[in-house]
């Protein structure tokens, strides 16, 4: 089969490798879609990757962890899956005994593997093998919508581990792929009102086309404006909620005087060496909390469900669908920020 590989920083390349073949609790995929998330660009980069830098990932390894397909193979002890299930992946492989995976958080298992991005490889490829204990079932979705449900699933943990809901007035900081799933996925959770952060003004047009009430254009203030902008939008309380999306430092470091007394930040976002900083006297004064999510936890489910019933819409997320062959140049370009105009999510087609 064809497999992208990746072999030592920004060393990409399309490969003929051996077809896999399922062990017994496996099954074997045959992708339709591969989504490029900015994580496959800090792997291609592989400079500022935590994994990689603390030495317990290695390379080569297949990347992608934004996929669907369908079941082709499985290995003798498989029964929650057959050939021809339509299916997506959860990414996350736990040991399945440290106390965070007998908790059910085998998304933080110290020791886990995640497919795609840490010793596992993943969906860059005609085919992927993964325990049939981490595919999901993804009937009555369209491929190219289905290829969305790794990134739904993040964004939906991410509004669970800050328990959005009725009537908290919800910030999304970032437009991206990310940021758009977050807008949604807020709004399914029962959000009074979302606003959303960005500099690009299609990004925040479509923002308004997926539901915001408000948007905020970033490149028209300074950070420290953005508690006066939250409390022009919010009666003059700040948000109950702000969602993290970009990784934008100088923001980050102005977002508590953002937040409502009992505010809460939900960080998805990745920082990689940017390092804002924080007084944590305004978290304790008015008992702000900051919390990170990682990965989609156990929200694959829901996620499927969301983008079947149309809660979360893909298609105006989804901007190009490009071969596979084109995946060491594309992941070069976006890595430099030369992606192709006006792309959100990126899909591959092996």
């Amino acid at each position: 089969m064809k497999a992208l590989v990746l072999t030592g920083p920004r060393a990409m390349s399309l490969e003929t490798v051996p077809d896999p073949a399922p062990a017994p609790h496996e099954a074997v995929v045959q992708v339709a879609f591969a989504g490029i998330c900015g994580t496959d660009v800090e792997l291609f980069v592989n400079e500022h990757l935590l994994h990689y830098k603390m030495g317990y990932a290695r390379l080569p390894i297949v990347p992608g962890h934004e996929w669907t397909g369908t079941v082709v193979a499985t290995g003798r002890e498989v029964t929650n899956v057959k050939a021809g299930d339509p299916v997506i992946a959860e990414v996350a492989l736990g040991c399945g005994a440290c106390r965070f995976c007998r908790s059910g958080h085998y998304n933080v298992c110290p020791d886990r593997r995640e497919v795609g991005i840490i010793n596992q490889n993943g969906g860059f490829a005609q085919f992927a093998c993964i325990p049939a204990s981490n595919l999901r079932k993804a009937e009555g979705l369209d491929p190219a919508h289905a290829a969305l449900a790794e990134p739904t699933a993040v964004t939906l943990n991410g509004c669970r581990k800050v328990n959005v809901a009725y009537p908290d007035r919800v910030l999304v900081i970032g437009a991206g792929p990310i940021g758009l799933l977050s807008l949604q996925c807020a709004r399914a959770c029962g959000a009074q009102s979302v606003t959303v952060l960005d500099r690009d003004p299609a990004r925040l047009a479509l923002a308004k086309k997926l539901g915001a009430d408000e948007v905020l254009d970033a490149s028209a203030f300074s950070p420290a404006e953005l508690p006066e902008r939250a409390k022009a939008v919010t009666a003059g309380e700040g948000f109950d909620v702000a969602l993290e999306c970009a990784g934008a430092a100088a923001v980050f470091e102005h977002l508590p005087l953002a937040l409502a007394r009992l505010g809460r930040v939900s960080v998805v976002g990745c920082f990689g060496e940017h390092h804002p900083r924080i007084n944590p006297d305004l978290l304790i004064a008015g008992e702000r909390m900051i919390v990170g999510a990682v990965g989609g936890g156990s929200s694959y489910a829901d996620a499927v469900n969301l983008l079947r019933a149309g809660k979360v819409r893909a298609p105006e997320v989804v901007t190009h669908k490009l071969p596979l062959a084109q995946g060491p140049e594309l992941l070069a370009a976006l890595s430099e920020r030369r992606g192709p105009a006006g792309a959100l999510k990126i899909l591959m087609q092996p």
